[in-house]
C-alpha cells in the first residue's frame, strides 16, 4: 500500500513539474518583425548580402528577429547563443544590452535584463561578416526567472542559418530595407510587399526581392 502510494505521489510530481515547465516555457517567445510569433525549433534563414564596412573587400549578411514577454508576469529574460558551424568569418549577436562576438561552439550568454509583462518586444540585431563562404548557423535560445524566483526556466530556442541559396530557404527574418512580392510558379501574384517570408505554406515560390534603393531580383524559394 505504501510502494503505491509513494509511486502516485511520484506520477502527480512529475505532471506537476511538467505543467510547469511547459507553462514557463510560454512565457517568452522569438517574434517576427510583424510580432507574429517564431515557433520553438524553427530555423530562420538570412540572404540578403551587402559590402561589409570592415574589412574591406568581405561581405556582410545582417537581420533581425525579436523577443516578447507573452506572460503576465515581470520576468528576468537571458539570450544565450552558440555556432553550430560556420564556414569562415564572424558573426555577432547584440540584445538585451549585451553585444557579443560568437566564439568557438560554445554556448554565450548575450544579455540579460527584466521584460515587463505587456512590454515591447526586444530586438536581436545578428551580423555575420565572411569573405567568400557564407555558409553557416548559430542557435538563440532564452531563458527566463521571475522576479521572486532564483529558478533558471529553460525557453525556446531557434535556429539562425546564413545561406544565399534560395532553394535552401526555410523562412527568412524581417531584414532592414526588403520587401517581397510572391508568386506561385505560374506568374500569379499571391502576396505583395511582405517584409518577411516566414509562415508562407510549405512549397516552391518565385519571389521579387526589393531593396531599399530599388534594386530588385526574382528568386526561386523553397519554404520547408
Amino acid at each position: 500500500m505504501k510502494l503505491r502510494l509513494l509511486v502516485l505521489i511520484g506520477l502527480l510530481t512529475s505532471l506537476l513539474v511538467s505543467a510547469q515547465t511547459q507553462t514557463s516555457n510560454n512565457d517568452v517567445a522569438f517574434v517576427d518583425a510583424q510580432g507574429k510569433v517564431i515557433p520553438n525549433g524553427t530555423t530562420v534563414v538570412l540572404n540578403a548580402v551587402k559590402e561589409a564596412m570592415f574589412p574591406p573587400g568581405w561581405k556582410e549578411i545582417a537581420g533581425e528577429v525579436y523577443i516578447k514577454n507573452t506572460s503576465d508576469k515581470d520576468l528576468t529574460v537571458t539570450l544565450y547563443s552558440r555556432i553550430n558551424s560556420i564556414d569562415e568569418g564572424n558573426v555577432t549577436v547584440c540584445a538585451l544590452g549585451g553585444c557579443t562576438p560568437l566564439d568557438g561552439d560554445n554556448s554565450t550568454e548575450i544579455g540579460s535584463q527584466p521584460l515587463l509583462a505587456g512590454s515591447e518586444r526586444e530586438s536581436i540585431a545578428i551580423e555575420h561578416t565572411y569573405e567568400h563562404n557564407e555558409k553557416g548557423s548559430i542557435t538563440l535560445k532564452l531563458t527566463t526567472k521571475e522576479s521572486d524566483s532564483g529558478q533558471q526556466i529553460e525557453g525556446p530556442s531557434i535556429t539562425i542559418k546564413f545561406d544565399t541559396d534560395p532553394t535552401a530557404i526555410a523562412g527568412v527574418a524581417s531584414q532592414k530595407g526588403l520587401t517581397y512580392d510572391v508568386f506561385n510558379t505560374q506568374g500569379a501574384l499571391l502576396y505583395r510587399q511582405l517584409t518577411y517570408l516566414a509562415g508562407l505554406p510549405k512549397g516552391l515560390y518565385l519571389v521579387r526581392q526589393q531593396s531599399a534603393k530599388g534594386v530588385t531580383t526574382i528568386k526561386k524559394c523553397v519554404i520547408h
